[in-house]
């Protein structure tokens, strides 16, 4: 994630990943998600809901943010706790 002489450490970047989960209300899932599929996918999360951009946003600016400065080589799930094939 940075090369080999450091310079991206120096500069203080850091690299992450942002992986949502079911977002309603995008264009990605338009027009192909039916009602039981939208039911299952919201049954494996922890939260019985639906995420939202606004989700995803939020975590986007906080790692952005001096708080999220020193997190690094992550994937962040933003899923409400659903986790793939459970």
């Amino acid at each position: 994630m940075t090369g080999r002489d450091g310079s991206a450490r120096r500069r203080g970047i850091t690299v992450n990943v942002v992986a949502p989960g079911f977002i309603d209300d995008t264009e990605f899932f338009r027009g192909t998600m039916d009602d039981e599929r939208r039911a299952m996918l919201v049954g494996q999360t922890c939260t019985g809901r639906a995420g939202s951009p606004q989700d995803v946003a939020e975590t986007v600016h906080w790692l952005a943010s001096p708080g999220g400065g020193h997190v690094t080589a992550q994937i962040i799930q933003v899923n409400g706790g659903a986790e793939r094939g459970r």
